[in-house]
């Protein structure tokens, strides 16, 4: 329910009434991209969840196959799956070139919306920013949400870039 309604999500699932069943289908494939290579925090049973990569593990092909990505196509169609790849391409490209030094990447954090507003996604970024410190290396994250924006930099991220997702799609921000 935290991704409903953002903007790169809206765009690959434009559907509302089945956006729900293929976000629940798709964001899967991060968390357990996260849980086995990662680092995921949750608060509040699970309705407030953040998940980092740490310094030196990029996101790779057979780790997203071993997460499940080989599924997606059948389970939330082909053309959400064109589209977020394409979009991935474009945020990839952004972040190789703002940060190509060790970093940790915030690769995503949700709160529930009826939980929003009440700090837990500040405090589960504070709890990756403490371990970003301790390690002495940058962080990085992407969002196509642009009201995301003052949030991330009240947390002390700032805009490096930004593009377009694809044909139609919205803008991505680096941070």
């Amino acid at each position: 329910r935290a991704f409903a309604s953002d903007p790169m999500f809206r765009w690959m699932f434009p559907d509302p009434r089945r956006r729900s069943r293929s976000l629940r289908l798709f964001l899967r494939v991060p968390l357990q991209y996260g849980l086995r290579y990662g680092h995921v925090t949750e608060s509040s049973g699970g309705m407030a969840v953040a998940i980092w990569l740490p310094p030196g593990r990029e996101i790779t092909a057979g780790g997203m196959i071993r997460c499940g990505m080989l599924t997606m196509p059948f389970s939330i169609g082909f053309r959400p799956l064109v589209r977020f790849a394409g979009a991935d391409g474009v945020m990839g490209k952004l972040h190789k070139r703002f940060v190509p030094e060790p970093h940790w990447y915030l690769l995503i954090v949700g709160v529930d919306p009826e939980l929003q507003g009440r700090g837990l996604g500040s405090a589960l970024i504070k709890e990756g920013l403490a371990r970003a410190d301790e390690s002495n290396c940058p962080c990085y994250l992407d969002t196509s949400e642009e009201r995301n924006l003052t949030f991330y930099q009240r947390e002390g991220f700032a805009v490096v870039g930004t593009a377009p997702l694809g044909k139609g799609g919205p803008p991505g921000w680096a941070m």
